[in-house]
């Protein structure tokens, strides 16, 4: 079919069996009309209409493409309000499971930054694993899930994902504040938080302190790491982030991002069930947290923030 036109040039001659009525429904002189209809037989190198004395009426082969132009019209009628659906989505529940260092280091501000221009979407945060993250998604218990390092699966379809990279974040009194680069060796130095064991953040700074031959002895270790982060920051201890780390407008004169050498970059992922239809309000919120992991990477040194 050239066009969406020609779907509904069929349809209406099928239904008015009158050039004339057709051609003013259509919006359309006659004459145009009757080229339509001899430019869409030439196409398909049959004809499609009978002509008989009171007009025309679709011949076996005119009724088989009217019955697809049918299908096709209806389909992208239901398309258009789905698409409505999702622009005008204003309301409804979302349940994300996400890993402890997109929680500290993604969400809380972007949530807040959806929910002002959404206020009657309610959220709610299941923190999980990447491990565990494939079972709550496969049970219905979240219906969007934003983890570090989630591997393939058959079950997963990714919505976005972005590299990161790894940075100690310490408030601006820190000595170590202004830094571009630190090694894990020079952070073990100083007094440091490490999320928990089991946790994908956790796991790579072990892995990359092993490679460097550090020892890591924090100084507070925790299973609720984000609630505490930003406290034992203000107290002058090192915690870790990913280069989503997105600041409140208070953390922009307050807190220094510093890299991680050498760190191998982290791989965060935003997935939902295969094969699932997201309600309206999920799927704005999944499209939303695209568009921000897009464009959530700094450049190596640049510590600024971009704002919506």
């Amino acid at each position: 079919m050239q066009s969406l036109n020609d779907l509904k040039i069929l349809d209406a001659i099928d239904r008015f069996r009158s050039i004339r009525k057709a051609a003013e429904h259509m919006t359309l002189t006659p004459s145009a009309l009757s080229r339509k209809i001899l430019a869409l037989e030439a196409q398909f190198g049959v004809e499609l209409f009978e002509r008989t004395p009171k007009g025309l009426r679709l011949n076996p082969s005119g009724q088989y493409l009217a019955v697809y132009a049918r299908s096709q019209l209806a389909e992208f009628e239901k398309v258009r309000g789905e698409l409505q659906a999702i622009r005008k989505a204003t309301s409804g529940h979302v349940r994300i499971c996400a890993s402890q260092s997109v929680l500290e280091s993604f969400l809380p501000v972007h949530l807040a930054r959806f929910q002002l221009q959404n206020p009657k979407v309610t959220v709610s945060i299941n923190h999980s694993s990447s491990a565990r993250a494939l079972s709550d998604l496969q049970d219905y218990q979240s219906d969007i899930g934003l983890c570090l390092n989630l591997s393939d699966h058959v079950d997963l379809s990714v919505l976005g994902e972005a590299e990161q990279q790894i940075y100690a974040v310490v408030s601006a009194s820190h000595p170590l504040a202004g830094r571009a680069e630190i090694s894990l060796a020079e952070v073990a130095q100083h007094q440091f938080v490490l999320p928990p064991q089991g946790s994908g953040l956790r796991l790579m700074l072990d892995q990359h302190a092993s490679r460097e031959k550090t020892f890591l002895n924090p100084a507070v270790e925790s299973n609720t790491y984000a609630s505490i982060a930003s406290a034992c920051r203000s107290a002058g201890l090192i915690t870790f982030g990913l280069s989503l780390y997105e600041q409140t407008e208070d953390e922009v004169a307050n807190v220094s991002l510093i890299r991680i050498s050498r760190m191998k970059p982290a791989n965060i992922r935003l997935v939902k069930l295969h094969g699932r239809t997201l309600a309206p309000a999920a799927d704005k919120l999944a499209r939303y947290l695209t568009r921000r992991m897009r464009g959530g990477a700094r450049p190596e040194g640049d510590q600024s923030l971009g704002r919506d």
